[in-house]
């Protein structure tokens, strides 16, 4: 288990490049905890339309989640993260 800053934890997971991780968060929404396998830079049923808004400007890093297709993962409220074959862990994030 490593434990990384907010922004090494960022730089890792934006560059997976299609690698399969898992990631741990806490959802904006209602504070509950959550735990996803999913990858980056999957293009299939994109309509080319595109999103109405940045997501790197919301903080926020678009995935592929296996069981539920395309989600939002909000990078400042990251807790762990598995990737490469290692654990990583940001110990201060903040506890709702």
């Amino acid at each position: 288990m490593l434990a990384v800053s907010k922004q090494v934890a960022t730089e890792v997971l934006e560059n997976m490049n299609g690698t399969f991780f898992s990631v741990s968060f806490i959802k904006r929404s209602d504070g509950s905890h959550r735990t996803m396998l999913c990858r980056t830079g999957v293009k299939k049923y994109i309509t080319g339309e595109g999103l109405k808004y940045n997501p790197s400007e919301q903080g926020l890093l678009p995935v592929w989640e296996v069981n539920e297709g395309y989600k939002m993962v909000p990078l400042s409220n990251v807790t762990s993260f598995r990737a490469h074959g290692a654990k990583f862990v940001i110990p201060s994030t903040p506890a709702f």
